[in-house]
This record gives structure tokens, sequence and C-alpha cells, in this order.
């Protein structure tokens, strides 16, 4: 089911029907809607990445590697 949202900053948008989008709040329509909804230009789907928001793991959480099995001193070794 797609997502969508109001393309400004702030504030919300209605279009009738009920129907009310707001700003960095992705809201679920039907395919149907969005296909009506589709051309307006205050209007953007919303892709899976945005919809995460703060809660999801960066790349760079997820590349980094565990240490190496190396002492922490390791003038102590010899």
């Amino acid at each position: 089911m797609p997502k969508v949202q109001y393309k400004n900053k702030t504030g919300a948008l209605h279009v009738g029907g009920g129907r009310f989008f707001y700003a960095n709040k992705p809201v679920d329509v039907t395919d149907k809607e969005w296909a009506l909804l589709e051309d307006r230009e205050d209007l953007e789907l919303v892709t899976t990445d945005k919809a995460k928001g703060k809660g999801s793991t960066s790349d760079t959480e997820k590349d980094k590697k565990e240490p190496a099995n190396e002492p922490d001193n390791p003038a102590a070794t010899k």
C-alpha cells in the first residue's frame, strides 16, 4: 500500500472526502486513491527509507567490523 505525505515542511493538506496529508508523516492510501492523487504537485510518494524514520540502522553502522582478537597492549605479549 503506497504511503503519501505533504511536501511542505510543516502543515497539512485537506484534499476533500475527509482525507488529510501531513508534513513529514506518511499516510497509507489505496492504489485507487494514489491514482487520483499522483498528479498533485504538493504530495509525494514516500519510499520505505523515508518511512522508516530515525529508528532505522544506517549503512555505516551495518558496515562496522568487530575488533580483531588482538591484545590491548602488544608489548605485553613479548
